[in-house]
């Protein structure tokens, strides 16, 4: 395959299945197969809302390792779960304390930091701009 042509794969893709193709006749963009409500998180991070769910994928896997069999039986399946309210009652206590938990590594703090700077500076008129700092703070 050209590889010329294989970028641009990639970006016809994108911009069918997630922005929308422009329309051959006028202007605006055909609807894509995905609402742009439905990924795009511009709101999310202006709100403070975490952009992902990966919090909860990490509880998931922080409990499978604490719970360290595939198939425990249910004995010692509620002897961990109790283990793991005890352990959230204690984050809860220290909140209502005023105490900050701990959540996020400091370098996925300071990245959030960053992405919410520039969100809430964005300009419309400087597209181009927002996008290369957004992608200087993404690694792949």
């Amino acid at each position: 395959m050209n590889s010329m042509k294989r970028p641009y794969d990639l970006l016809e893709y994108f911009e069918k299945t997630w922005i929308g193709e422009p329309k051959r006749r006028g202007t605006g963009r055909k609807k894509p197969p995905f609402d742009h409500k439905l990924w795009n998180i511009h709101d999310r991070v202006a709100a403070a809302v975490p952009r992902s769910n990966n919090s909860v994928e990490g509880w998931h896997n922080a409990f499978a390792n604490r719970v360290s069999i595939s198939h425990p039986t249910v004995i010692k399946l509620t002897e961990k779960i109790r283990r793991e309210q005890s352990k959230f009652k204690v984050d809860i206590a220290k909140i209502l304390q005023g105490h900050d938990i701990k959540t996020k590594k400091a370098c996925y703090r300071r990245l959030d930091e960053r992405i919410t700077r520039l969100v809430n500076a964005y300009d419309s008129c400087q597209l181009d701009q927002f996008l290369t700092n957004m992608a200087a703070n993404i690694t792949l």
